[in-house]
């Protein structure tokens, strides 16, 4: 099957909300989300993780006979202050939920007053318990009891979760107090719920105990808030369950004249598209879909090599951990899209495709290279160098050059630490800038390097 990739790395510019999701669902998001700083594959990507946590208990993705996971997803967009990721949040992640959160709003208000009726009289020892108020969304300031208990809830009802935060840094804050002054059990519950794990907690006071769980996650983060966090390493692999994407750098667009009768008509059935699918996602029931054979070659020819990089002892911790979780990130990745394709029970395939896997395989991808790159240190001279020999083969795109060493030599070493790299850093740097899929090198008498596309950061 054919990917749009170079070097065998997705690009980001290949993704379309049609090709990403059912049309009248891309119509709606891509009218939705075109004031906001999002490109097809950071709106969709935010979508469809809302929609992962509204799926119920048991909704997997099978490789085949012997592994299955959750289709639930671990997502944070990474942009700057003031770059419009609240907006995204509220658009795509709190408004098509709304009507979920009200009905289980109303639920817990009507069995309070149940409740209420049937205790009446009732003395206070021999009470049942007061029903609890179950949250689709958990906000990201939950504490690891808290959320045991609202786990232990959905359980009983079998509906999974959503832990959603508009800024991911106080997510990330309250695991490391929880690690140095708490009971340090916030950062091990947060691994297990991405496999889908039980818990038992054994209290003073009684005891919590779920043997199942769905659970997705979404957040914002700044770069340097994320770089800070991971500091170049990643020994337990939470920040490597989770896919950090990088928003497109671009200004929300502004508009000064009043929208006309047929905008405001159009925008309101484009919500009411967004939050049908999510209405019908958290009704659907569930079930595990499996890869077709296809689908599952595709897999796993990709993540071979991938394994083999991570085993590589000259690779960043980091990295190691990055590489290390893409299967598991494709795998719930095609089974997000597939039952999102799926909504009709009559017609509803069990057998994900090889579209939708590559689909799932590029959205890794394209996301594991750009991190790939973001977690290079700024001031690092092979990486300062990637991005020069680079910059001077892509130009302004519309006809990259081949560039050598000699070339390079004249016009990328600015600098002392640079020009220090010598020969064999630029062959090093050239390698580097292959492998990552953005360019291809030749061998013909002399070793050149010619762009294909884009880094990030570059136009």
């Amino acid at each position: 099957m054919h990917s749009n990739t170079v070097g065998g790395v997705a690009m980001r510019d290949q993704f379309t909300f049609d090709s990403l999701l059912p049309a009248d669902l891309a119509d709606a998001l891509e009218l939705i989300q075109q004031p906001l700083p999002t490109d097809p594959l950071s709106a969709a990507g935010t979508l469809l993780t809302g929609y992962s946590g509204l799926f119920k208990i048991g909704t997997r993705v099978a490789q085949d006979h012997q592994y299955s996971v959750p289709c639930n997803a671990f997502w944070a967009n990474v942009g700057y202050s003031g770059q419009g990721k609240s907006p995204i949040y509220q658009k795509l992640i709190s408004d098509p939920a709304a009507a979920i959160r009200l009905m289980h709003k109303h639920q817990h208000e009507d069995a309070v007053e149940r409740w209420l009726k049937d205790t009446d009289g009732m003395k206070k020892d021999d009470k049942p318990p007061k029903p609890r108020p179950r949250f689709p969304h958990v906000g990201g300031n939950y504490s690891p009891e808290a959320l045991d208990i609202q786990l232990d809830l959905h359980e009983k009802d079998g509906l999974g979760a959503l832990i959603s935060k508009d800024e991911m840094s106080g997510l990330l804050q309250s695991l490391e107090s929880d690690t140095k002054r708490g009971r340090g059990t916030g950062e091990a519950q947060l691994l297990e719920l991405f496999d889908g794990s039980g818990n038992l907690s054994l209290r003073v006071e009684g005891q919590r105990q779920y043997e199942r769980c769905h659970v997705s996650l979404y957040g914002n983060i700044q770069p340097k808030v994320l770089r800070r966090a991971i500091a170049g390493d990643d020994p337990t692999g939470k920040f490597a369950r989770v896919l950090f994407n990088l928003l497109p750098l671009k200004t929300l667009e502004l508009r000064y004249d009043d929208p006309t009768d047929q905008e405001r008509a159009a925008y309101a059935r484009a919500q009411k598209v967004l939050e049908k699918y999510a209405v019908e996602l958290h009704q659907q029931q569930p079930a595990t879909v499996e890869l077709s054979a296809e689908a599952r070659c595709l897999l796993l020819d990709w993540f071979t090599p991938q394994q083999a990089k991570a085993i590589d002892p000259n690779i960043s911790d980091v990295v190691r951990s990055l590489l290390g979780k893409t299967s598991a990130h494709a795998l719930r990745w095609a089974g997000i899209l597939h039952n999102v394709h799926n909504l009709n029970a009559a017609t509803r395939e069990l057998r994900v495709t090889a579209q939708t896997m590559q689909i799932a395989i590029d959205i890794v991808d394209t996301i594991t290279t750009e991190m790939r790159l973001f977690h290079q240190a700024d001031d690092d001279a092979s990486t300062l160098l990637m991005r020069r020999v680079h910059q001077l083969s892509w130009g302004d795109g519309s006809s990259p050059r081949t560039v050598g060493w000699q070339y390079a030599r004249r016009e990328a070493a600015t600098t002392k630490s640079l020009r220090d790299l010598g020969a064999t850093g630029f062959h090093v740097a050239i390698a580097d800038l292959a492998e990552l899929g953005f360019g291809t090198i030749s061998e013909n008498g002399t070793t050149t390097y010619k762009a294909e596309r884009a880094m990030p950061g570059q136009t």
